[in-house]
Formats: C-alpha cells, structure tokens, sequence
C-alpha cells in the first residue's frame, strides 16, 4: 500500500495500532486519556463537593442539636471516611470530630428508613412466595 507525506509520517510515528485509533475515532490514545483524565476529575470534584455539603449539613445540625445517635455517627464516619479520601480539607474535619465529642443520644427510628424496611420486607415476601 502506497501513502503519502504527512500520513507516512503519521504512520510512522504513532504505528498501525495507533493509526487504526485514530482513523476510527478521530482521536489518538493520549488524546482519549486526557479526555477520561479530565472526566475522572470532574467526578472527583462533583463527589467531594457533595460529601462537603453532607459533611457540613448533617454535622452541623448534629452539632445544633446538641446530641447524635449511634446510627447517624457511623453514617456521619462514612461519609467522613469518603471525604478524606478524595482530598477533603480540615474544615470538614472539624465537623466530624466535634461531632464525634457530642453526647450519644438514645436511638430515635427513623420514621423513613422504617418505611424504605417495610417495603424492602414486602418484596422479600413477594418474591419467596
């Protein structure tokens, strides 16, 4: 197969596998990984913005309460674990471990995560029957 000038070079230089890519997609694998680098970013970024708003949310109206529940510390642990994991600040931090120094009040149900029980246990029932 004969090519010409500047598609020789490319050829050349990025070889047939790369060539193939480019043809295909119009784009080479450094041009994709920077693509999915920047996406990767993006959604870490999306995801620590939203543990911060949980973080700050939640702690603070534990902190206002004045009390925290078992249940709410190890959710609050979780998504304390999350943040500081992508990078969270100490801001963040300050919330969860005033947090953690609040009194532990008596549990209280959550009338919602009663609801989500009951429905999970109906199609549970559903489906063994």
């Amino acid at each position: 197969m004969q090519m010409h000038g500047a598609l020789r070079e490319l050829f050349d230089e990025i070889g047939w596998t790369g060539g193939i890519i480019v043809a295909l997609t119009g784009t080479t694998i450094y041009g994709w990984i920077k693509i999915w680098t920047s996406h990767f970013k993006l959604l870490k970024s999306a995801s620590l913005a939203t543990l911060h708003s949980q973080l700050y949310e939640k702690g603070g109206h534990y902190i206002v309460r004045g009390a925290i529940t078992l249940s709410e510390l190890d959710d609050l642990e979780y998504t304390w674990q999350a943040y500081k994991g992508l990078g969270g600040n100490g801001t963040g931090e300050k919330i969860y471990q005033k947090c953690r120094e609040l009194p532990i009040s008596d549990y209280v149900p959550n009338r919602a995560f009663k609801e989500v029980e009951d429905i999970a246990a109906e199609h549970e029932a559903k489906r063994n029957a």
